[in-house]
């Protein structure tokens, strides 16, 4: 079986996800998993999928030819995984620019892969202003511990509020 990423985004419309999954299906391919969104009426998406090595050229194909996607499709080469720990790490404050920069930049000093990232911007109408959420799914390694990077996130802003946990 070949593992194969595909990146899409379009113009958000009932049915897209019906037209990939029936895309999928039809090729006979496994969709294994997902992360799907809608943001700014745009539909943007990745998805990993499973294929018989025989029928890759056809998905690829019947894939890149529906309409007003823009397609991206590699083959996954997963390495030997390295040993982490999975934290999850919540960044709440007021928003301004830069909060992502500064933090993804500490992360990456501190040797933490981003596994995911979802931020959201929240209205806080007792207070007049936005507030910024972010939520990052981290593979920390083993020798960093979760009190390392609070305390290193932390030296960033008064208003930024850190919490971090380790997935079980």
């Amino acid at each position: 079986m070949k593992q194969l990423i595909i990146t899409i985004i379009g113009k958000d419309k009932p049915g897209l996800v019906e037209q990939l999954s029936d895309t999928v299906y039809l090729n006979h391919a496994n969709w294994v998993s997902s992360s799907l969104s809608q943001l700014g009426g745009q539909f943007a998406g990745i998805i990993q999928i499973e294929v018989v090595a025989q029928h890759v050229a056809t998905l690829r194909q019947a894939l890149t030819a529906i309409e007003d996607l823009h397609i991206h499709i590699v083959d996954d080469h997963t390495q030997a995984a390295v040993p982490y720990i999975a934290q999850q790490l919540t960044v709440t404050g007021n928003d301004r620019r830069g909060i992502v920069k500064e933090v993804t930049q500490h992360l990456t000093l501190l040797g933490v892969n981003i596994a995911k990232l979802k931020t959201d911007t929240r209205s806080a109408p007792n207070w007049g202003y936005p507030i910024f959420v972010a939520e990052f799914q981290l593979h920390t390694p083993p020798e960093i511990h979760s009190d390392m990077i609070q305390q290193q996130l932390e030296q960033l802003a008064d208003d930024l509020t850190i919490d971090i946990e380790t997935v079980s």
